[in-house]
């Protein structure tokens, strides 16, 4: 039963005015279309006005806001991704007198007259934004739908979907399927990397998730050069090369995610092996204030990355989290009266207002080239990916010493190692101690399932292998380090989370990751060290004496905050035990 007129409702609860309105009317009689479409294509009222206001009209429900674990899997089950999308549509929950089924369209009668034919149900229309509804289609199908249904979903379509002809469609529409599903459940089971490995009797399909391997589905041997040629086809590489390595790029909309896909083959004795590494734009972290730093090295990370010249190294080992890192410092100091310009093996996010350049090694783009090229454009801050080579540490640090901040990665084990590594490189130290300002070593390490993670007091090959006793244990877990999490409450004193495993962490007992961190900033005893030719052990242990907390000592804060548990600390910081 509908409520008020809707001309009435519009002139009480939005900002249309009565000649607007009128206008409208006389505009909608002479395009045939109603008041409501005229004033929707004229951009007189914004979506959720107007359909706050059809809802009172209508006397129906219009949300905000809408969780996508209370949608009823077994509704979805009966509505195709393609149905749902094209009508803007989905169904929520049967409740006892009617179906309520969310839409952007109330003017959708025939739709409706569909999800009441296929439920055999009254529908109870719940209006929301067309952005709302598609977002919420997204995320529901995403975690409902089951991957080998995925070919109805035209968000997997892409642009090289032409190229499929090449191969016999009839042989290759199985192997279409396959790989399709294949990189949809990557995506659901939030994986970073795929890797295709053919093996003398199957080929194996492993997916690195939070940064371990697990081993997902396996093909029979003679689907190999089949599997093989449909992903260099989406990768647009050569399917007739085989004996030579061969790098690609794939780019896809996921369920409602933008994914990046970097491709790799690699010839072996048992044929071409494939690692597909996905990069989910929507999910890179720009916040330093998100990625696991404790307060304290927060506020001296922050110190450091607004300084007007030096060089702040990253470092660890791949896959550890740089890259995100130095896009999270990026960030925070990116505004307009800045210019920052970085130069990236690969590209892996762009960054609004930063100007980005891709090392090419077939034109000679090296990073030390890119760099030297750069100190042309006037540059405040400079990002080169990765120091490798005496040229590129050499420019980097003259850059550095003529009034530039210069962020990079080196590839070590700890913060102190980067001073070794630099000397390593035959830069002079004395260069070394007046251009460095700090170092952040890092790790990631993966947090503990909230759904079902129990409590244990740790064992006493625990606290030998954390290089604690019991009651240094037992004190820090009465300490507050300023590290929250809604989800994990923080542990009682002398306790620590233990991983169960269950269906929501695929039995793995972990879901997500952050970082554990070793902040060393340069002070004047270190570079009266670092002058010395001082080895890295010495340095370190000054740096501890200094405040310097290690990754496994950051590790044991994580702990006793409930964020992470005792083996998986010890599992990434097996050579920081000194």
């Amino acid at each position: 039963m509908q409520g008020q007129t809707l001309e009435a409702i519009l002139l009480r609860d939005t900002a249309l005015s009565r000649d607007q309105l009128e206008l409208a009317q006389r505009e909608s009689e002479q395009r045939g279309c109603t008041v409501a479409d005229v004033i929707k294509e004229d951009g007189l009222l914004s979506e959720e006005e107007l359909l706050r206001a059809m809802a009172a009209h209508l006397a129906v429900e219009y949300v905000a806001i809408v969780d996508p674990d209370d949608v009823d899997g077994e509704l979805v089950a009966h509505v195709p991704i393609n149905y749902a999308k094209t009508h803007l549509l989905l169904p929520l929950h049967r409740g006892e007198d009617a179906l309520r089924l969310l839409m952007a369209d109330p003017s959708a009668v025939f739709a409706i007259d569909d999800i009441r034919t296929i439920f055999d149900a009254e529908v109870s229309p719940v209006l929301a934004t067309r952005d709302l509804v598609l977002e919420t289609i997204n995320k529901v199908y995403a975690k409902h739908t089951s991957a080998v249904d995925l070919e109805e979903n035209d968000d997997f379509q892409g642009d090289s979907e032409e190229l499929a002809d090449i191969i016999d469609a009839t042989d290759e529409a199985p192997i279409i399927r396959w790989v399709n599903s294949l990189i949809f459940q990557a995506v659901k089971e939030r994986a970073s990397d795929i890797h295709i490995e053919p093996r003398e009797r199957d080929v194996v399909v492993r997916y690195r998730i939070d940064g371990v391997l697990y081993e997902a589905r396996k093909a029979n041997r003679n689907y190999a050069s089949s599997i093989a040629a449909r992903v260099k086809i989406m990768a647009g590489l050569n399917i007739a090369e085989k004996r030579l390595p061969q790098d690609g790029r794939i780019r896809r909309r996921i369920a409602g995610k933008d994914i990046d896909m970097r491709v790799a083959t690699a010839p072996t004795a048992r044929g071409e092996r494939i690692t597909i590494r996905l990069l989910d734009k929507s999910a890179v972290l720009l916040n330093l204030g998100e990625i696991g730093l404790a307060p304290d090295q927060l506020m001296a990370l922050n110190e450091l990355i607004h300084r007007p010249h030096g060089i702040l190294l990253v470092t660890g080992p791949t896959g550890s989290g740089k890259t995100t890192t130095l896009y999270g410092a990026l960030s925070s100091i990116n505004n307009a009266d800045k210019n920052i310009l970085t130069i990236e093996d690969p590209v892996e996010y762009q960054l609004e207002g930063i100007s980005q350049t891709q090392v090419n090694a077939k034109i000679d783009l090296t990073f030390a080239g890119g760099l030297r090229s750069f100190l042309r454009h006037d540059p405040d801050v400079i990002m080169v990916g990765e120091i490798r080579d005496h040229e590129t540490a050499e420019i980097a640090i003259q850059a550095s010493l003529t009034g530039h901040l210069v962020f990079s990665t080196v590839h070590t084990n700890d913060a102190a190692g980067a001073i070794t590594r630099l000397i390593e490189m035959d830069v002079e130290p004395f260069l070394v101690a007046s251009s460095l300002i700090g170092m952040v070593a890092q790790r990631l390490v993966r947090k503990v399932c909230p759904d079902c993670m129990t409590l244990r007091p740790p064992t006493e090959a625990d606290l030998l292998g954390l290089g604690l006793t019991r009651q240094q244990f037992n004190a820090l877990g009465e300490r507050d380090f300023g590290l929250r999490d809604e989800r994990r409450p923080r542990p009682p004193a002398g306790m620590a989370y233990v991983s169960e495993g269950c269906a929501n962490c695929l039995n793995t007992g972990y879901a997500g990751r952050l970082g554990i961190y070793e902040l060393l900033v340069m002070s004047d005893e270190v570079r009266a060290l670092v002058l010395k030719h001082t080895d890295t052990t010495t340095i370190k242990r000054l740096a501890v004496e200094q405040g310097m907390r290690t990754l496994r000592a950051d590790g044991v804060q994580k702990i006793v905050s409930g964020m992470t548990t005792i083996e998986e600390v010890m599992r990434v910081t097996q050579e920081d035990s000194r």
